[in-house]
């Protein structure tokens, strides 16, 4: 398991200076961690789960490049909160844990 910085893969930005990390919790599972806050995870088969009910602007564009790490897209703030429902990090982890077993 490890984490490393995520690198602006949509928009203007050359860096995030740090503020956004991708941990690699194993079995293909990765979490998105924008200013040490675990925002999402997903897999590379482009599956994301929402687990911080919050917004910003900024975490939005962690969240875009974290979508184009696993292949796939989020349009925005709309799209983000009526297409990827709030799960907790617990509940992905069950959910992950039983597609596996």
């Amino acid at each position: 398991m490890t984490m490393f910085n995520l690198e602006p893969m949509v928009g203007h930005n050359k860096s995030f200076y740090g503020k956004a990390k991708i941990y690699d919790c194993g079995n293909g599972l990765y979490a998105l961690l924008s200013y040490d806050t675990t925002v999402a995870m997903g897999k590379m088969d482009g599956t994301i789960y929402r687990t911080w009910g919050g917004y910003s602007a900024t975490t939005m564009r962690h969240i875009q490049s974290f979508a184009a790490f696993l292949g796939t897209a989020v349009g925005g703030k709309r799209d983000w909160e009526d297409n990827h429902p709030l799960w907790t990090v617990n509940a992905v982890y069950d959910a992950e844990t039983a597609k596996v077993a």
